[in-house]
């Protein structure tokens, strides 16, 4: 049986028991909508990574405490079989990111764990950001996790943000490649003294409290107090750095970095001119192995060394533009960069293989030839093998090493690694879970496709009452799969639709680029054709539509009942619904430049024109306005600026703010709180 934790044996025994009993008597278990408060039964492994002989697998648990409520982390490990799960660690303190060492015998991680008393520790940041974690190893069979290094640390905070945070391995496994700051108070002491603040230039979303991201390299030489035995730093200026990666000679790291003065975030938002430099650990000299006008990203040697794979954007665009494969050819003289297929020119039929993901995996080249790599395809993901020479891919068809062999191809080593990771969530085998359908209609000259999660037949019946859940970006998507807001939804009797409109990424870059200047415009008309079809095919209740979004969705949501009476009740969460003070406070104002084309005095028309909050005179819509304190992407401002002009007008409308939350609102008990307010706005005003 497999083991996970206490609390979901007893449930998986409990289950089996009442399945027992009722087979017993002929009947099935029966099964429950899922509620609110099966937010903190979610318990699932991520993070996982396989050792390099095959034969065990170690992972991050996640779990929400329930009776703290927040979330949790720790070790696991799997020898053999998924069914032989258990803690690497007594009382599963947190840790995050695990990476096997070459030879198999140490596990590097992060965590926030506290140092030992009377040492150094990792400086902190406000909850809103990443956590500040610090890297820790412990031996791949288990026994004491110890600190990378001893009492004294020079280095600050860890960067695990996926973006510049990475732990990597030198081919022969003696030293460690890390992202992190200094640590250092940026504040001169008059500062200190006087406690003011001066505005100093970060990453913005995410990163408030952390300083610039350096490269570190640790000499590893494991002793009982202690992992490394020396500390270089190898970058020391005010560059972001990010995601080191290896040549096999062991010499060389490759590493993307905007080492122009033109910056901003790079969370969720890759639109400057990051580019490609591969740094001498011996001597830290920097060459530059691309140099577009664009992102170039996400750096991978192929395994003979010869070759380099990035993604790559050829403009300073929109901040979800579609990527290109980069290929950088290596020699002891130069480099050559190429792609191997332009996703950004017009092409007739269909591309020889689709648009990559952010981030390439670590471990994507199939010898050298060949990339194996998932890609967006409208509503779902697909897992491609491409070929470099012409981008002709194949999807790919899992394949496990013959014989017990270890794994040696990246295909083999994904499937035996999914072979080794155990199922999560268990409890939702007790509950009712909503069937999803595509659905299709023409909108303009476009064919727009949408998700539609109905709720289980036990539970209602069509006509439905509709919930619009419009996706953030724009140039985002939604996709098929588990989504606990939307069946938590379906559980209440909404039909919950998701419309891919126009801007919206997994149709090619022409789609992405089709709402450019027109937000509210050709994507509303999408939407909106989108809901008639459902009333058309009498699935939904032209009486009973409620829409909620967040970000671009919120942006949608406040449009929508500035533009349209049809719906019965919104709900609009940390919102963008004033461009001005989107360009102004917002940590990317390259946004709605990119979008309209101008600075605020510069196209000054424009920027009222699309801004939600010059439509209020309009609307007539009880809307519940949800808003983190701390969000740097789509600030607080803007959420109480529309509350106020909505107030005023005397329409129905309340605001709530999330204190220590940025643009996600993740602590469990806001997200629990977001969910119980929604659900009884929208029943406040639900047609009975």
């Amino acid at each position: 049986m497999q083991i996970i934790s206490r609390r979901a044996l007893l449930g998986v025994l409990l289950l089996a028991l009442s399945f027992t009993t009722s087979t017993a008597s002929g009947q099935q278990p029966e099964k429950k909508p899922l509620a609110v408060e099966d937010l903190y039964k979610f318990d699932a492994p991520r993070d996982a990574a396989l050792a390099p002989d095959g034969n065990s697998l170690v992972f991050v648990r996640q779990w929400i405490d329930a009776k703290q409520k927040v979330d949790r982390f720790s070790l696991w490990r799997v020898d053999g079989d998924a069914a032989t799960a258990k803690p690497m660690e007594k009382d599963e303190p947190d840790a995050r990111a695990p990476v096997y060492s070459p030879d198999g015998k140490w596990i590097a991680f992060l965590s926030t764990r506290s140092r030992p008393t009377g040492w150094s520790q990792t400086p902190q940041v406000p909850p809103q950001s990443d956590p500040a974690t610090d890297v820790w190893l412990i031996p791949a069979t288990g026994g004491v996790a110890v600190p990378l290094t001893g009492r004294e640390k020079p280095h600050g905070r860890v960067f695990n943000d996926g973006f510049y945070g990475r732990l990597a391995f030198s081919p022969d496994g003696s030293k460690l490649a890390f992202v992190a700051d200094d640590g250092k108070d940026p504040r001169t002491a008059a500062e200190k003294t006087n406690g003011v603040t001066v505005v100093r230039e970060d990453q913005g979303e995410g990163y408030t409290g952390y300083g610039p991201a350096q490269i570190w390299l640790a000499h590893l030489d494991p002793n009982a107090e202690r992992a490394a035995g020396k500390i270089e730093r190898l970058t020391d200026d005010n560059v972001w750095y990010g995601d080191p990666n290896w040549h096999p000679n062991g010499k060389t790291l490759a590493l993307h970095a905007n080492r122009t003065a033109d910056r901003e975030s790079a969370r969720f938002s890759i639109n400057k001119n990051f580019d490609i430099f591969l740094l001498d650990v011996t001597t830290r000299r920097f060459t530059q192995a691309t140099s577009g006008p664009g992102p170039d990203v996400s750096p991978r040697f192929s395994p003979d060394g010869k070759k380099l794979a990035c993604l790559s954007v050829p403009r300073k665009g929109s901040h979800r533009d579609a990527f290109n494969i980069g290929i950088i050819g290596l020699s002891s003289t130069k480099t050559t960069a190429g792609i191997v297929f332009d996703h950004h020119a017009t092409v007739k039929g269909f591309p020889p293989h689709g648009v990559p993901l952010f981030p390439l995996p670590v471990d994507c080249w199939d010898g050298d030839t060949f990339l194996l790599i998932p890609t967006e395809d409208g509503l779902r993901n697909r897992l491609a093998r491409i070929a470099i020479a012409n981008g002709v891919s194949e999807e790919f068809t899992p394949v496990a090493p013959k014989g017990g062999a270890a794994p040696k191809t990246p295909g083999e080593r994904l499937t035996r690694r999914n072979q080794l990771t155990p199922p999560g969530n268990t409890f939702l085998k007790e509950r009712l879970i909503a069937p999803q359908k595509v659905i299709s209609w023409k909108s303009d000259e476009f064919t727009i496709e949408g998700i539609l999660t109905l709720p289980p037949e036990s539970i209602t019946k069509p006509p439905y009452k509709l919930l619009v859940y419009p996706h953030g970006g724009p140039h985002s998507r939604s996709t098929l799969g588990f989504d606990f807001t939307l069946q938590l939804f379906a559980a209440n009797g909404y039909a919950v639709f998701q419309p891919n409109f126009r801007g919206s990424s997994g149709y090619g870059q022409k789609f992405i680029d089709a709402d450019r200047g027109d937000f509210g415009g050709g994507d509303m008309r999408d939407i909106l054709t989108g809901v008639d079809k459902l009333v058309a095919d009498k699935l939904v209740d032209k009486d009973r539509l409620f829409v909620y979004g967040t970000s671009y969705g919120g942006f949608m949501t406040t449009w929508l009942v500035g533009q349209t009476h049809q719906f019965r009740a919104a709900v609009a969460q940390n919102a963008v619904t004033d461009l001005n003070m989107m360009w102004s406070l917002s940590d990317i104002p390259s946004w709605t430049e990119w979008e309209f084309g101008g600075k605020p005095w510069e196209v000054p028309e424009k920027y009222r024109k699309y801004s939600p909050l010059t439509y209020v005179d309009k609307v007539k819509t009880p809307i519940l306005l949800l808003h983190a304190r701390d969000d740097r992407r789509c600030p607080l401002p803007m959420g109480r600026a529309y509350y106020a002009a909505v107030k005023d007008r005397g329409i129905p409308t309340d605001l709530v703010i999330y204190p220590g939350e940025g643009h996600g609102i993740r602590q469990p008990r806001h997200r629990e709180d977001v969910l119980c307010r929604v659900l009884d706005w929208f029943a406040k005003y639900d047609k009975k």
